[in-house]
C-alpha cells in the first residue's frame, strides 16, 4: 500500500522559498516503495497566482519547484473524502474547508499523513473531541517543524544554510538556526524539540512520532 501525503499550502510554499521541496520525498519511507502526493485543488492558483506568479514565493527558483511539485502530485477532491468528517472538522474554529478535507484525507487512509504549518489548523484540531478524532488521525499529522527536524537529520548543514539565508520565510525558524550567527547544533535540535513538543501536548498521539517519518 503506498503512503500517502496530504501537503498543505504552507509547507509547499515554505519548503520551496527555503530550497528543500524537492528533496521532501527524502524525508519518507513507503511500505511498498511508493509515495502518492495530495494537494488542495487551489493549490496552483493560491501559490502562482496568474496575475503574478512570484507575489508568495518571491523567486523563480521557488516558482519552479512548486510547479514541479504540483505537477507530480494528485489533486484532492471531496468524493474521496468522508464529507461527515469534513463537516465535524470544519466546524471548528481555526480549520479552513482547505485543511478539514487534507485532515480527512488522511484520515480515509491507513496509510495517509497529513503535512501542515498551519498552527491555527493545529490549534482547531486541538480542540476538537479527541477521542473521536485520535483513532483515526494516530500518529498522522507531521508539522513543518518536524519536517525540519527531518531535514536536519539528513544533512544539518544545508539545512542551517538554506533556512538562515531566508530568514523571512519563518520567523520562529531563524531564530532556531540564529540571526546573526549560526546556532550550535545542539541548540538547533532542543529549539525544533521544544516547537514540536508543544504542539504534541495538545495533539498528543495524534503528533507523528517521527522523524524518522514512514
Amino acid at each position: 500500500m503506498a503512503l500517502k501525503l496530504f501537503v498543505d499550502n504552507d509547507v509547499i510554499l515554505k519548503l520551496a522559498q527555503y530550497g528543500l521541496l524537492h528533496r521532501l520525498l527524502e524525508l519518507f519511507s513507503a511500505p511498498t516503495g511508493t509515495t502518492d502526493i495530495f494537494v488542495l485543488d487551489s493549490a496552483r492558483y493560491k501559490l502562482l497566482p496568474k496575475r503574478n506568479p512570484l507575489e508568495l514565493c518571491k523567486t523563480e527558483s521557488a516558482a519552479a519547484q512548486i510547479t514541479a511539485f504540483l505537477d507530480s502530485a494528485t489533486k484532492l477532491t471531496p468524493e474521496a473524502i468522508d464529507l461527515e468528517l469534513v463537516e465535524v472538522l470544519n466546524a471548528a474554529p481555526g480549520i479552513d474547508p482547505g485543511e478539514a478535507l487534507l485532515f480527512a484525507g488522511a484520515a480515509n487512509s491507513e496509510e495517509g499523513r497529513v503535512l501542515t504549518g498551519d498552527k491555527r489548523a493545529l490549534l482547531g484540531l486541538a480542540e476538537q473531541d479527541l477521542e473521536q478524532i485520535s483513532p483515526l488521525l494516530n500518529n498522522k499529522v507531521i508539522t513543518l517543524e518536524a519536517l525540519i527536524q527531518g531535514f536536519v537529520q539528513l544533512d544539518h548543514h544545508t539545512t542551517q544554510h538554506c533556512i538562515r539565508t531566508n530568514p523571512r520565510v519563518d520567523k520562529a525558524l531563524t531564530n532556531v538556526f540564529g540571526v546573526s550567527l549560526a546556532a550550535a547544533e545542539e541548540s538547533i535540535h532542543a529549539g525544533l524539540a521544544s516547537y514540536v513538543g508543544h504542539v504534541r501536548k495538545a495533539l498528543g498521539p495524534i503528533l507523528s512520532s517521527g522523524p524518522p517519518f514512514d
